[in-house]
């Protein structure tokens, strides 16, 4: 753990947006601390490389306000310690960690977190929008709950299949677009000696996110609907089993490489680096993951799930989010909104562009931030025009237990150990038992 402490200076308002939300002038310098209190804001973050999304705004921070002290915390440990800390009212101001390793759900539920409804509608750094229009849409829907939204989306990522376009052109290989053009292409890959997909057995949520839930959605778009808002019955509609059984023809013909099972992200990456398999389900952060991996020559390419018509398709935001704890009072919130003003200004994202290769949670991007990126991911989000639907998975994070046996289910079932039916009948089962309580 490591741990930055940044003071930070108070002298005057804050900025214009702002300025009608603290009361009187005397009341905002009783809240900012004046002579009586030193205020303090702090910010635990887990994941290390994306640390650097708070430079800029820090040092913005600091410049305006140099008696207000930030503290920010990098704890790889973050997500087994937060619980304790809203326990006790000791969490920090801003809380970011992994979103498949804490309950945000639960924490909002239980009326520990601020909704952020008010913050969304603040001007942006630039004031030439609000923050809920600036900020990235899947996202925001990935914390929305009823009507009120609690989670505040860090990075823009996005799901998908990659394969090597030099192997493609030296096979002679075509892109395919339809499943049936998929399937007939996976036939001509098995024949020319390499096995058609290889995915992380580990997680196998990655193969969902990439292939599985954009063509459930293809085929039926009230089908991921039901399934994040489980709705009894959901994992047996027609849509959903019809995919499953895809995944299964697959299995049967030989298409899926069977070391998979054993694997996780970066070895499954690894032999398809090595062009053991044609394709990979990953995100629009591969490249710079496996950076120092790739042969000068691989051309490494994205393709979302194939569509149901040579057109349209669609694919999964793969999205994490910061909280804002609740506190014993509310005095820091206006500092927090500045803050959160500054992480996501345009200046802010071509930083993290330039300086991370991943992109802000914002809504659009402008060529800067997109000249920044790796040569696939820009090419991944170029693709993701009017005709690729970006697609907001909440089951995954609202629901653990079904995320887990959904897990369970991708592997028995390439494992031979269940079929179709079986995996949505046991999906469906786990679903239920989380509606029943049980």
């Amino acid at each position: 753990m490591k741990k930055r402490v940044v003071a930070i200076l108070c002298a005057g308002a804050l900025l214009a947006g702002l300025a009608g939300c603290g009361g009187s002038s005397s009341e905002g310098e009783t809240a900012k601390g004046g002579d009586s209190e030193e205020m303090t804001i702090s910010i635990m973050w887990q994941q290390e490389v994306s640390e650097q999304f708070w430079d800029l705004p820090l040092e913005k921070f600091q410049e305006a306000h140099p008696d207000v002290k930030v503290e920010f915390e990098s704890n790889a440990k973050a997500s087994e310690v937060i619980r304790n800390l809203l326990n006790v009212q000791e969490a920090p101001d801003i809380f970011y960690s992994w979103i498949s390793d804490v309950d945000y759900y639960g924490f909002a539920e239980e009326g520990l977190l601020y909704p952020v409804d008010d913050i969304l509608e603040e001007q942006n750094a630039e004031g030439t929008k609000t923050l809920g229009e600036t900020i990235f849409s899947a996202g925001l829907e990935m914390g929305k709950i009823e009507d009120s939204h609690y989670f505040l989306p860090t990075s823009k990522l996005i799901a998908g299949n990659f394969y090597s376009g030099k192997l493609f052109q030296e096979k002679g290989w075509e892109v395919p677009k339809t499943w049936e053009e998929y399937l007939a292409l996976c036939g001509q890959i098995k024949d020319g000696g390499v096995t058609p997909m290889i995915y992380a057995g580990v997680y196998p949520f990655m193969l969902a996110d990439a292939f599985l839930v954009p063509m459930m959605y293809n085929l039926d778009p009230q089908s991921l609907e039901a399934i994040n808002q489980n709705e009894p019955g959901a994992w047996k509609q027609p849509a959903v089993l019809e995919v499953i059984q895809r995944l299964e023809e697959m299995r049967d013909a030989g298409y899926i490489d069977k070391n998979s099972l054993a694997m996780d992200h970066i070895q499954s990456q690894i032999d398809f680096i090595g062009n053991k398999d044609a394709f990979v389900p990953s995100g629009s952060w591969l490249e710079g993951e496996m950076e120092g991996q790739w042969p000068q020559d691989f051309q490494l390419s994205p393709m979302y799930a194939p569509g149901e018509d040579s057109e349209k398709t669609s694919s999964t935001a793969v999205v994490e989010c910061m909280v804002l704890p609740k506190q014993e009072d509310d005095k820091k919130l206006e500092y927090i909104k500045e803050l959160v003003q500054l992480f996501y200004s345009e200046e802010n994202a071509e930083y993290v562009a330039e300086n991370t290769g991943f992109m802000l949670a914002l809504e659009e991007q402008s060529d800067e931030v997109m000249n920044a990126l790796p040569e696939s991911a820009q090419a991944m989000w170029e693709m993701a025009d009017d005709n690729v639907t970006i697609l907001s998975a909440t089951y995954k994070v609202r629901y653990k237990e079904v995320l887990e046996e959904l897990n369970n289910c991708i592997n028995a079932l390439i494992q031979e150990e269940i079929n179709a039916e079986e995996f949505c009948e046991r999906m469906d089962q786990t679903a239920q038992e989380i509606e029943s309580g049980e």
